[in-house]
């Protein structure tokens, strides 16, 4: 079985995040074209795009893969495909079954991000509007925004073409050509009420986004159910909501009596929202770096957290600031990996963040090394398998082993590291990397 992902705007941790939840999952399989809008990839086994699709913050589409044509040198999508398209195919293989007018699109999206096919979305799209209006149906085509070749979550979703119809998604290489259909898509106005609509929300401490938040567990290994999730810096408490939602019970503690009433607040009215039964968490006030007098009876899983990132700055401090803030961190970090070894088992991961501070671009200052962790006991994983970093330029992982989330304009970004306690991992051998010419990625 063959199908694509869309990746987010930080395609590296939704990359990351994809394959450790395939992974997770049981299901073996193999890369085989990726670029940083979207990954095709092969599975042994179908897959359920409708439970995956609410289980990733980092994917936006989830989309199977019917066929693959091979492409000669500078050839169109369009004329590859020209006379693949026929209405018994629209109609049995793309079309959901649906007795009104039909609503379809067409998104082209390219392995290489320097070629664009201007006008591809409307000429595939008018080629298939003629074939089933010739059939004598009612059918109206939904187009990209210009100059974007593929339609947004939010134009899928407003014009409801996975109910009326379809999208149908080409994902063209230097060499080959494939076609499918989206069959899930992110609900993003449900990540926006996660975010927004909680009672208790303090943007003056900084909230972790949702989304992120869900990667960040999914990068957790592989849990059972119920499992506890520990977030030792639990502020509102969205790592703790979003434990909850993927099905495992969060324990959560902060320094703050303020952050604890709110992350209650916040807790509560999720719960309720989505209908999850009492008991799913338990919230503590504590020092991180003492929270283990507080855990006699539980057994933490996983720890997924975002630490103290430090001051909240509006334009860049300098760099004699960032080095005290660092020093400051690092001296407490160290005690709480100290900490963590004391009530996590062996095998164990944490997920964190830190503060990057954003120099230029896609230049940072990150904390000078991650000793208070490696020296304690623990090792720093690939958040993507080595060889495929080697393979493909453009994912940026850093040199030591972690990935940036960033926004437009933010100062203190986030370096997001995964740590495994008492063990060192062996390479992945779940994932196949087939032998892909250099031009095609």
């Amino acid at each position: 079985m063959r199908y694509a992902f869309v990746l987010g705007r930080v395609f590296t941790l939704s990359l990351a995040e994809l394959l450790e939840a395939l992974r997770n999952s049981g299901i073996g399989f193999k890369i085989l074209v990726c670029s940083p809008e979207v990954a095709a990839i092969e599975t042994d086994r179908p897959i359920n795009a409708a439970e995956l699709q609410p289980r990733l913050g980092g994917v936006i589409k989830i989309i199977r893969l019917f066929d693959t044509f091979q492409k000669k040198g500078k050839q169109y999508p369009s004329e590859v495909m020209e006379t693949y398209f026929t209405f018994k195919k629209i109609k049995s293989d793309y079309f959901t079954e649906y007795t009104g007018k039909k609503q379809f699109g067409v998104s082209i999206y390219t392995l290489d991000p320097t070629v664009r096919f201007r006008e591809e979305s409307q000429r595939i799209s008018f080629f298939i509007k003629k074939i089933l209006q010739e059939e004598a149906q009612s059918v109206r085509a939904v187009l990209p925004q210009f100059p974007s070749q593929a339609l947004t979550s939010v134009q899928v979703n407003e014009n409801q073409l996975l109910t009326k119809g379809a999208e149908i998604v080409v994902i063209s290489g230097t060499q080959r050509v494939f076609v499918g259909k989206t069959m899930t898509v992110q609900n993003y106005e449900d990540y926006g009420r996660r975010d927004y609509q909680r009672p208790a929300r303090d943007e003056r401490v900084g909230m972790i986004p949702p989304k992120v938040a869900q990667s960040m567990i999914n990068l957790s290994g592989s849990l059972k159910p119920l499992d506890y999730i520990l977030d030792p810096f639990c502020g509102s408490g969205t790592i703790l909501q979003e434990a909850m939602l993927l099905g495992y019970k969060a324990v959560g503690s902060d320094i703050e009596q303020r952050m604890i009433e709110n992350s209650e607040k916040n807790l509560e009215w999720f719960r309720n929202r989505y209908r999850l039964s009492p008991g799913r968490y338990k919230l503590l006030a504590s020092n991180a770096a003492e929270i283990s007098i507080h855990l006699p009876s539980l057994k933490v899983a996983a720890v997924v957290t975002e630490g103290t990132l430090g001051p909240i700055y509006s334009k860049l401090p300098k760099k004699p600031e960032m080095s005290h803030n660092f020093k400051n961190l690092e001296k407490l970090y160290d005690q709480v990996f100290k900490e963590f070894a004391k009530f996590l088992e062996v095998g164990a991961r944490i997920v964190m963040c830190f503060p990057a501070y954003r120099i230029s671009g896609s230049d940072y200052m990150f904390m000078p090394s991650l000793d208070f962790a490696t020296q304690n006991g623990y090792t720093v994983l690939d958040p993507i398998p080595e060889p495929f970093v080697r393979k493909y330029k453009f994912l940026r992982v850093t040199e030591r082993k972690t990935v940036v989330y960033d926004r437009k304009d933010q100062v203190v970004a986030r370096e997001i590291a995964v740590f495994q306690y008492g063990i060192v991992p062996q390479p992945l051998e779940q994932i196949d990397l087939p032998e892909v010419p250099e031009e095609q990625i």
